[in-house]
């Protein structure tokens, strides 16, 4: 047990060790561009309660990224009816045994303020936790048959964890992805690492991660289509490790503009039953 901590520990000090150290060097080394980002998402499903549940997610994102290396750090503000899930990895997970419910008197029109009787009247609104992603290629396709690259990410834990929309510590990430161009065909392959904090009421289950897909180009890089299958090891015990299928369509309008559409369908009891989303990017 006390190797398995030191293990954890060490890895969780390079996760943090390599984000620090583009962070600092990367403008150094490189020319590249600043991205924001910004998407509206909505996640609907039972998960393990029961009752059904709709949250919904404001993302702002701001990033900098270069053809070897990128950083980027997104962090949503949450509408949610109660819901005790937090985000993990690419997907979302329960983070209490039951419902949170508001301690507050739906019919105390009071409490409702500006919100007026609009589909959010009801809802809880929040801070999300923050994300810091950091990605390196380690082979590039322009000297190479295939890309080869880490990718990893630090949660800091910003959600306040009574609300149940996070767990109040910290999580990593650290995964090596591979990724080939046929033709007109992109094919990738990732496999990672999870190290979680423990909810309140949860102890988690420290998962591996794994991410397929294919992707494809139309019209000049204007259009394209990513079909994905992501899924994790088991997380919590007594159910079925999460796991998605997922669909995004890509439009960049300009080199400077971009929009995406995503939806997945969740295909474990951990999982949203649904996530649908809308968002755009813009570079400079």
């Amino acid at each position: 047990m006390v190797r398995l901590m030191i293990k954890q520990k060490a890895i969780r000090n390079l996760t943090l060790i390599v984000l620090c150290l583009l962070l600092i060097g990367g403008s150094a080394i490189a020319q590249g561009k600043w991205t924001a980002s910004t998407s509206l998402q909505m996640n609907s499903g039972n998960y393990f309660f029961d009752t059904h549940m709709q949250t919904y997610y404001l993302y702002g994102g701001l990033g900098y990224q270069t053809d070897d290396w990128g950083l980027s750090a997104i962090i949503p503000v949450i509408a949610s009816d109660g819901g005790s899930v937090s985000q993990f990895g690419n997907t979302f997970i329960p983070t209490q045994n039951e419902m949170h419910h508001s301690n507050e008197d739906p019919l105390n029109d009071s409490h409702r303020g500006m919100m007026g009787t609009g589909f959010l009247s009801d809802k809880e609104i929040s801070i999300g936790d923050l994300y810091l992603n950091g990605r390196y290629n380690l082979m590039n396709q322009l000297n190479s048959n295939i890309d080869l690259y880490f990718n990893s990410y630090v949660k800091v834990p910003f959600a306040d964890k009574n609300s149940g929309l996070g767990t109040g510590k910290f999580d990593y990430s650290l995964a090596m992805g591979v990724r080939k161009n046929i033709e007109s065909f992109m094919f990738f392959a990732e496999l990672g690492y999870l190290f979680l904090g423990d909810a309140p009421e949860i102890n988690y289950i420290d998962p591996i991660a794994y991410n397929v897909g294919v992707g494809t180009f139309f019209t000049n890089q204007i259009f394209g289509l990513l079909l994905s299958y992501s899924g994790y090891s088991k997380v919590i015990d007594g159910y079925d490790p999460p796991a998605q299928v997922s669909l995004e369509i890509m439009l960049n309008s300009s080199h400077m503009m971009g929009y995406n559409i995503y939806a997945s369908k969740g295909l474990s009891e951990l999982n949203p039953d649904y996530t649908i989303s809308g968002g755009m990017h813009f570079n400079f």
